[in-house]
C-alpha cells in the first residue's frame, strides 16, 4: 500500500502558478535538459537520471536517462516528499528499508532501491520540481555527491529561465509584428465589420482566443456584428448572441457597465457575467470601441468581447496592449464609416431645410420603381411649388425668405410620407402604396398635408401659398419618369386655375391636377 505524501504548503498555489508560468509540461524532449541527466548519471554513476515537474495531483517527466516513465501519481513519487521537504537533497539509501517507499511498485520490482533528489528551486523560491537519480541497488551519497546533484538542478532551473526568457522574446517579437499589422490595417479603406474580422484574424494568431467578436449594443437592440472563433466555440457565438436579447439585467447592461474589463479566471467570471458560465467561459477581456462621434449610438456602445473556454487563462500585459490595439484599429474604421455615411447625407440632404434634395428624390423613385418590378408595389408621387416666396424676399428680405422654406418644409413631414426639397421654391412628396392598396387615399393625405403647411406658414404671418399636382404609379404613369411629367403638369395646371404666377406648360394644361385617369 503506498504511503500518503506530505501534504501540500500553504503557498502551494503560488508553486504551482510558478511551475505554470514556464509553460513545460507536456511538451516534448529537449537537447539541454537531456544532456544534463546524462550528465547526472554519468558523474554520479547511476543508471538512471531524471528531470521530473511535480504538479498538483501527479508528478511529469521533462528528461530521463535510463526510463521512459513520463507520469506519475504522486501517492508513488518519490520526488513530491524532495519538493515538499525543507531540506536541499533527499537521500534514500534504500527504500526497502524506508516506510515511506517500501510498498511503491518501483520499489516492490526492485526497480529503484536508492534515491537521490535535489528540488528545482525558482529565482522566487517555489520548489517545481527535481532533478533525481537511482539506482537497483542500496547505496548512499556523498556531500560531494549531493551538492553535485544541487549543482545540476541548478543548471535545470537556468535552462528552464532561458526557455522562458526565449518564449517571451519570441512572443514579444510576434505581439510586435502583431501591432505593425493593426497599425498598417488602420490605413485600409475597410468597412467596420471586415475591419473586425481582420483584427480579430491577427489577434487569434497572437495569442489564444477561442471566440472574439464585435458588438453593438444599444437600447433599441443588441448584435454580434462579427465574430472569430475556433471550431468548439462555435455554440459560444450562439449563447452570447441569445444573451443579448435576454431580460434587462443580463449581458448587456454589464457589457456597457465597464468600458475596459479582464477577467482572469472563472471566479472573476462568475462576479461580473455568470449566465456565460454554463456555456464554458473561462477567461474573458472587453473593450469598448471609442469613437470620435458617438452621436449614432445613443444610449449605446461598440464593444469587443473575447473569450477563453474550457481552462483559464490570464491576459498578460503584451495581450492588453493588443487588445486595445485592435479596438484602436476598429475604432478608426467605425469613424472612417461615420465620416463617409456624413457625406453621404450630406450629398443626399438639402442643407436649407433638411429634408431630401433632388438627388435623394431620384435614388427613391429608383428604389420605388425596382419595388414595383420586383413586388407590384406602386407609389404616389407629390410635386409642390410654395407660391408667395419673391413677395416675402421682395418685401422681407432672404433671410425671411429661408425661414418661410423651412417652415413650410416642417409643415410636410409626417410618418409613411417622405419630403424632399428640389431647389427654390418647389418640393417633392412620395409615399408608397400596398398592392391592392386604393392610391386615392394617399392623393388625399398629400392634399391634407400640403393644405396643412400652408395653414402652418400662414399663421406665422407669410402671405404665401402652395400648387399642388399629384400622379400615381402604375395608375397614372408605368414608372417615375413619366410620374414626374404627369405631377408637374398637374402642379401648373393647379396653379393655373387659382391664377397663381405666369407661364403655365401647355401640355396637359386643361386637366384638372388632382383629376385620376380612368
Amino acid at each position: 500500500m503506498s504511503s500518503v505524501p506530505p501534504p501540500p504548503p500553504p503557498s502551494e498555489p503560488a508553486r504551482l502558478a510558478a511551475l505554470a508560468r514556464y509553460r513545460v509540461l507536456g511538451t516534448p524532449p529537449e537537447a539541454s535538459f537531456d544532456r544534463i541527466t546524462r550528465l547526472a548519471a554519468q558523474v554520479l554513476g547511476v543508471p538512471l537520471a531524471a528531470v521530473n515537474l511535480v504538479g498538483e495531483d501527479h508528478q511529469w517527466t521533462k528528461a530521463c536517462l535510463g526510463g521512459d516513465v513520463t507520469a506519475t501519481a504522486l501517492n508513488e513519487s518519490f520526488c513530491v516528499w524532495t519538493v515538499r521537504q525543507e531540506g536541499a537533497v533527499l537521500v534514500v539509501p534504500d527504500a526497502r528499508q524506508d516506510p515511506r517507499f517500501r510498498d511503491f511498485p518501483s520499489v516492490q520490482s526492485g526497480q529503484i532501491v536508492a534515491y537521490a533528489g535535489a528540488p528545482l528551486v525558482t529565482p522566487d523560491g517555489h520548489r517545481i520540481g527535481t532533478l533525481c537519480v537511482t539506482a537497483p541497488e542500496p547505496r548512499d551519497f556523498t556531500p560531494t555527491e549531493r551538492e553535485t546533484l544541487a549543482l545540476l538542478a541548478g543548471m535545470v532551473v537556468d535552462e528552464l529561465e532561458l526557455r522562458l526568457r526565449t518564449e517571451e522574446l519570441t512572443r514579444a517579437r510576434d505581439h510586435a509584428h502583431t501591432l505593425r499589422d493593426l497599425a498598417e490595417l488602420m490605413g485600409e479603406p475597410l468597412s467596420p465589420g471586415e475591419m473586425a474580422r481582420r483584427a480579430l484574424r491577427l489577434l487569434g494568431g497572437a495569442m489564444r482566443l477561442d471566440w472574439a467578436g464585435l458588438l453593438h449594443l444599444s437600447e433599441q437592440g443588441s448584435e454580434v456584428l462579427s465574430d472569430h472563433a475556433s471550431a468548439p466555440a462555435d455554440g459560444f457565438g450562439a449563447e452570447v448572441r441569445w444573451r443579448l436579447l435576454g431580460p434587462a439585467d443580463g449581458l448587456r447592461p454589464t457589457l456597457l457597465g465597464w468600458e475596459r474589463v479582464f477577467l482572469d479566471d472563472a471566479e472573476a467570471v462568475a462576479r461580473r457575467c455568470p449566465e456565460l458560465l454554463t456555456a464554458g467561459l473561462a477567461s474573458a477581456a472587453w473593450l469598448h470601441v471609442q469613437i470620435e462621434d458617438e452621436r449614432h449610438m445613443p444610449g449605446g456602445a461598440y464593444v469587443l468581447l473575447l473569450a477563453r473556454l474550457g481552462e483559464a487563462a490570464g491576459w498578460s500585459g503584451e495581450e492588453r496592449l493588443l487588445l486595445e490595439a485592435a479596438a484602436r484599429s476598429v475604432g478608426v474604421a467605425l469613424e472612417r464609416a461615420e465620416y463617409l455615411q456624413a457625406l453621404e447625407r450630406a450629398a443626399l440632404t438639402d442643407a436649407l431645410t433638411g429634408l431630401g434634395n433632388r438627388r435623394a428624390l431620384d435614388d427613391a423613385l429608383d428604389e420605388a420603381d425596382a419595388r414595383l418590378a420586383a413586388t407590384g408595389e406602386g407609389y404616389v408621387l407629390g410635386v409642390v411649388d410654395l407660391d408667395g416666396m419673391k413677395r416675402v424676399n421682395d418685401e422681407r428680405g432672404h433671410a425671411s425668405g429661408d425661414d418661410l422654406l423651412r417652415e413650410f418644409a416642417r409643415g410636410l413631414l409626417t410618418p409613411g410620407l417622405h419630403a424632399y426639397r428640389l431647389g427654390g421654391d418647389e418640393y417633392a412628396l412620395l409615399a408608397p402604396v400596398a398592392p391592392g392598396e386604393d392610391p386615392a387615399r394617399w392623393a388625399e393625405q398629400l392634399r391634407r398635408q400640403v393644405r396643412g403647411a400652408v395653414a402652418r406658414v400662414q399663421a406665422q404671418g407669410y402671405p404665401a401659398d402652395a400648387s399642388l399636382g399629384v400622379a400615381a404609379v402604375p395608375g397614372d404613369a408605368p414608372g417615375s419618369t413619366g410620374a414626374l411629367r404627369r405631377a408637374d403638369a398637374r402642379m401648373y395646371a393647379d396653379k393655373r386655375e387659382r391664377g397663381v404666377g405666369r407661364g403655365a406648360r401647355p401640355n396637359e394644361g386643361a386637366e384638372h391636377p388632382l383629376a385620376w385617369e380612368a
